[in-house]
């Protein structure tokens, strides 16, 4: 939203020492940028954040499968090698669909 008011400021002659100024010159454009954010970009945003919480979910039911596996006493060393493995994998997903999502919404 903040980009779109930037950019029609701008493109609008807003930096201009000649450009008359009002009372509230860029409301229209706010409100219009906020349209265009939520006609344009809802599906990218609900995208973004059903990624997140899938990744979270997979996290949270991989942590409640393992702390089953330990309660039962399966704590091997190959065990022990894969639940690492996988704790850094998914981790790193996490962190992954956060920043990507975090720079697709900027």
């Amino acid at each position: 939203m903040i980009a779109a008011t930037v950019v029609q400021w701008y493109f609008s002659g807003g930096g201009n020492e000649d450009a008359a100024m009002s009372d509230c010159p860029y409301t229209a454009s706010v409100w219009r940028s906020f349209k265009w954010g939520m006609f344009w970009n809802c599906g990218s945003i609900a995208f973004g954040s059903f990624l997140i919480a899938l990744v979270t979910m997979l996290r949270l039911l991989f942590e409640y499968m393992a702390k089953k596996y330990e309660a039962m006493g399966l704590d091997g060393p190959l065990y022990k090698c894969c639940t690492c493995y996988m704790r850094y994998a998914l981790w790193m997903l996490d962190k992954y669909i956060k920043f990507m999502t975090k720079n697709a919404f900027i």
